[in-house]
């Protein structure tokens, strides 16, 4: 446990039993009495004595209002906002012995009189900040529709998305996905792509989780909230979209597969709510291509001790360029359950299914040749043409079912109990081919020099078993505590076949590298939480333990030496003949968020926590992967967790219906690890190819600070704009990764979304985002930006129906980019430079309908509600 975050947790834990205890305050939560729905910005009024006081604020984001520094007397509430019926809450009484009371939820009723003629529309913020989250309305992001979760948070001040799809929170990509409150154990990625944005209601990220919440990810949480239904009777939404760039549409000369940017997507969503019983079915399906080109400068150092090339000193150069169109299709579909017994007990089950096939094909045309400079011309006699076909497949389904009861004992306790099966089964195949170049023509008829074609299948299946309390005490405190235990089962089937050409690498006898793993990981956790309120300052405290007991088992260990003798420092004292990996290990986590409302308009808000995470399968598996031409991967059974802390620091300025988030952030990561190269010159490739494996090997630090602005602009222009500026620092062991310097760089993004209501039926929204280039553990990644707009038509004689038009990528500058380099010293041993580049100016064209939408409201609350 981090010793200075312990001593921060107990410090506080005394100082705010000591404060704060000579003033009253009367706190509550506002909410809808149908939906349970919270409230903001509704307005509290204060009377003492029945008579009325210059004192009242407004509730927050949450629903939540507090008032404080209240002598002693006898108090009424009056709560009110516009369609709801005003709510006086008399016989509050502050004392000595009562000075915090909690008036805990206040339903407020629709307003039974009816504004005919009158339609009241209020701008709600794109971004709210919690004690512990910030939340993102999904339908302010108008451009993201039609496309998927990952669309979605690509707009939002801390996510950045790369080319290739891969989301990070901060710089990382290690964070977990939540859905409705429940934890998912597939890829982060591979998820949030599967995800209809459609779908989507709100967005949390939450950095710095409290002990409720798995302790696993670097990055936090991610959780997605889904859209709710109508209050009575029958809801349905459908919706239409197709777009793409018909006037650059082309055959690929190689392949002669069709190159475009279409893209199409369908979906329908059903609610049926009556009485107690709650019915919910979605179905969705999603279609996109994306026209693009590659280019690929590799070079590698040959060795004077090590090459066998014959060039010693010399650099073994490969020029390439090519089509590399990608795609995707995804289908998902949903349905849900839920029936109320009574007011205090209800059953709720869900099940969530979802099919996506996707690829990638890079056709490149490769110039090989030995150059005395890395940049050099030729060297007499050493140019060949190679054209290199490459493709990559992954295709998979998803699935979760979870059944959830909940148990209000009293008004002050319940408890709630839920069971998650979560299974998917993700397949890829990498199929490589090598011709002697001879000009732009199709070659799939030819007899290829080289054909490897690899193959693996990493089927999971995941149980989860929660049960948590909740308590509310007299003093406005609160305690929760549960247990969360979670079994995880990964089976990886990995096959490799060289069709044509060299069946070995070097000396070794080696006839085949195929291989399965079996990974077995178990997490055993307990946490407790408490929370409450002196004065000003609100506060959660909280520690988690969790227990690891985890074993990995690998069928086959006859290539580990010879791959492994490339990373001598990553092979030293392995047994080879290890066939079983087994960690077991006792971990506590500590959580501390605090919240000072400095008056109604200023607040400040810090919180901490110590995390880890736990390596994915994919940097485990020890699968020898050809990724490309001059690549070859494989992971390390042996690797360690990495240990984090998070921290940050919120400053919020309200004025109005805008506001301003000042954020702080720091996270350091120990045990960190690192993707490591090495140059292997006696591997088929005439002037060697490299060799890619994991190690743990230093840490990494990120510090630095994020703004966000919400502005409400005369009620016709709603501004969201955030950014972020942090240092971000890899401190590698120099050894292992043969650097001889840290990898250091200052990280910036901004983001910007803007809708105007230019009249009561028609919205034009605009998004534009910039984020710097960063540094890899070995690299460098490029800028990139980007630009959309989407225009919004609702007819008023056609109520239901929506209409949109949008374009994306307006700059056309959708590339990403990068290089990564191995080091010896200050020498370069392998530089690899890439740049990716994805056609723009895609036009798509939408319909959606609504049905029962004029009397639309949410759901009852559901289970998790209580947490997000």
């Amino acid at each position: 446990m981090n010793r200075n975050l312990t001593t921060l947790i107990v410090f506080f834990m005394v100082f705010v039993n000591a404060a704060f205890a000579q003033k009253g305050i009367i706190n509550g939560v506002i909410s809808d009495k149908g939906s349970g729905e919270k409230i903001p910005f509704a307005s509290v009024a204060l009377l003492k004595n029945n008579q009325a006081t210059s004192y009242g604020t407004i509730s927050d984001d949450a629903g939540a209002f507090k008032l404080d520094n209240l002598d002693r007397g006898d108090y009424s509430v009056v709560v009110s906002f516009i369609g709801y019926a005003t709510d006086t809450i008399n016989n509050i009484t502050i004392s000595k012995e009562n000075a915090t009371v909690n008036l805990r939820d206040i339903e407020l009723a629709v307003s039974s009189v009816a504004l005919e003629g009158v339609e009241v529309t209020a701008m709600s913020q794109t971004a709210s900040t919690k004690i512990d989250r910030k939340t993102y309305r999904a339908s302010d992001f108008e451009t993201a529709k039609g496309g998927t979760a990952v669309d979605v948070l690509d707009k939002l001040p801390a996510v950045s998305v790369n080319g290739e799809g891969t989301v990070s929170v901060r710089g990382t990509s290690d964070f977990l996905v939540y859905i409705n409150g429940k934890p998912t154990q597939t890829n982060a990625s591979d998820l949030l792509s599967q995800i209809p944005a459609n779908q989507i209601k709100d967005v949390d990220i939450i950095t710095v989780p409290g002990a409720r919440y798995d302790a696993q990810g670097k990055g936090g949480i991610i959780n997605i909230t889904t859209q709710k239904g109508a209050l009575d009777g029958l809801s349905v939404v459908a919706n239409g979209m197709i777009g793409g760039t018909r006037w650059t549409n082309a055959d690929d000369v190689y392949s002669h597969q069709k190159l475009d940017n279409n893209r199409y997507n369908a979906g329908i969503s059903l609610v049926y709510n009556k009485n107690k019983l709650a019915l919910s079915g979605a179905f969705q399906r999603q279609s996109r291509n994306n026209k693009g080109v590659g280019i690929i400068d590799p070079y590698i150092y040959q060795d004077p001790e090590n090459s066998v090339s014959g060039y010693p000193g010399m650099y073994y150069v490969l020029d390439g360029e090519g089509t590399r169109p990608k795609w995707y299709t995804n289908m998902m579909g949903s349905a849900g359950i839920r029936y109320d017994f009574n007011e205090n007990s209800v059953v709720e089950a869900s099940y969530q299914y979802s099919k996506r096939t996707s690829g990638r094909k890079a056709n490149y045309k490769y110039d090989a040749y030995f150059s005395e400079q890395s940049n050099g011309e030729p060297i007499a006699g050493t140019l060949q043409q190679i054209f290199n076909p490459n493709d990559i497949h992954r295709d998979g389904w998803f699935s979760n079912f979870s059944v959830d009861y909940r148990q209000k004992v009293s008004e002050q306790t319940n408890w709630t109990t839920s069971f998650i099966y979560e299974s998917s089964d993700l397949d890829q195949t990498i199929d490589n081919k090598e011709f002697a170049y001879d000009g732009e023509r199709y070659y799939n008829d030819d007899t290829p020099d080289f054909h490897s074609f690899q193959s693996d299948k990493t089927p999971l299946n995941a149980y989860r078993f929660v049960f948590d309390y909740h308590r509310d005490f007299d003093n406005g405190s609160a305690l929760d505590f549960g247990i969360q235990p979670q079994w995880v089962r990964l089976d990886g089937e990995f096959v490799y076949d060289t069709i044509i050409g060299n069946n070995y690498w070097g000396d070794t006898d080696i006839e085949s590298y195929d291989n399965n793993i079996d990974l077995k990981r178990d997490v055993y956790a307990a946490y407790v939480d408490f929370n409450g309120t002196r004065g000003k300052l609100d506060y959660a405290l909280g520690l988690r333990m969790e227990y690891t007991d985890q074993l990995m088992t690998v069928a086959s260990t006859e290539y580990f030496e010879y791959v492994y003798g490339y990373f001598q420092e990553v092979g030293d004292g392995r047994d080879f003949s290890q066939t079983d990996f087994e960690q077991q290990k006792l971990d506590f986590f500590p959580t501390l968020h605090l919240n000072y409302n400095m008056n109604d308009l200023n607040s400040l808000s810090l919180a901490a926590s110590r995390r880890i995470s736990r390596p994915p399968a994919k940097d485990m598996a020890p699968f020898l992967y050809r990724r490309h031409q001059e690549i070859y991967e494989m992971g390390d059974p042996l690797l360690e967790s990495e240990y984090i802390l998070n921290a940050e620091l919120n400053y919020i300025r309200r004025f109005g219906n805008n506001n301003i988030t000042l954020t702080g952030f720091y996270r350091g990561v120990d045990n960190a690890i690192y993707r490591v190269n090495r140059v292997a010159y006696d591997m088929g490739n005439p002037g060697g190819v490299l060799l890619r494996s994991y190690t743990n090997a230093g840490n990494q630090k990120a510090l630095g600070g994020e703004i966000g602005m919400n502005f409400d602009l005369l009620s016709k222009v709603k501004l969201f704009a955030g950014g972020s500026l942090y240092d971000f620092r890899v401190i590698a062991d120099d050894e292992l990764l043969g650097e001889s310097r840290d990898s250091r760089s200052t990280n910036w993004s901004f983001k910007t979304n803007a809708s105007w209501m230019i009249t009561g039926p028609l919205k034009l929204t605009v998004d534009y985002s910039i984020t710097s280039g960063t540094v890899t553990p070995q690299g460098e990644n490029i800028e990139f930006q980007v630009l959309n707009a989407a225009l919004n038509y609702q007819p008023e004689k056609l109520a239901g129906w929506t209409f949109s038009a949008k374009m994306l990528d307006i700059l056309g500058t959708n590339q990403t980019g990068g290089y990564t380099a191995a080091y010896e010293g200050d020498q370069i041993l392998l530089r690899r430079d890439y740049v990716y580049d994805y056609e723009g100016q895609i036009i798509e064209l939408g319909i959606s309908y609504a049905f029962n939408s004029k009397r639309q409201k949410a759901q009852k609350k559901l289970i998790g509600d209580d947490y997000f």
